[in-house]
């Protein structure tokens, strides 16, 4: 497999834009996106991470969010989008998610259409759940945005 190179800056610019661009989370690392955009073609050099964090560092719409454990690529210098009022999900002034305060890792919750969701990991924008049918889980794993309709209407079951 030929190896992505980090060293044409027009192209890695371009890549990672339009990466961004359809993006559906709000918190991003250079090594996400050397998986996810480039195809993952073995572990990339420091250069790499540093001309990814480069391009993220000069855009305006992300701002760096410090180091963030990821449950895939361990702790990582991530970057946050960065949303005006009007956009959907923008965070208010001062506002700000603490998941894993909000749900319980374990805990059940039922959605308002009967679904029961078990929380099993409770990451910094995210929750990672799996649907209960008859006591057991099923399915994939879901993802549920903390800010999202759903998350607001869950409700706390016992297990």
């Amino acid at each position: 497999m030929p190896r992505f190179s980090t060293g044409d800056t027009a192209l890695l610019e371009r890549r990672i834009a339009s990466h961004l661009d359809d993006f559906p989370n709000d918190l991003i690392c250079p090594l996400q996106i050397w998986y996810e955009e480039f195809g993952g073609y073995g572990v990339p050099e420091p250069a790499d991470i540093a001309a990814m964090a480069e391009v993220l560092e000069r855009r305006d719409d992300w701002v760096c969010a410090g180091v963030v454990r990821y449950e895939k690529f361990g702790a990582q210098k991530s970057y946050k989008r960065v949303r005006n009022d009007a956009s959907p999900g923008a965070c208010r002034r001062g506002e700000r998610i603490m998941v894993q305060h909000m749900f319980k890792v374990g805990g059940l919750y039922k959605a308002p259409d009967g679904k029961v969701y078990k929380v099993v990991l409770s990451e910094v924008y995210n929750l990672r759940c799996f649907e209960i049918v008859d006591g057991h889980m099923t399915g994939g794993m879901v993802k549920i945005r903390p800010d999202s309709d759903l998350a607001k209407s869950l409700v706390e079951v016992a297990g």
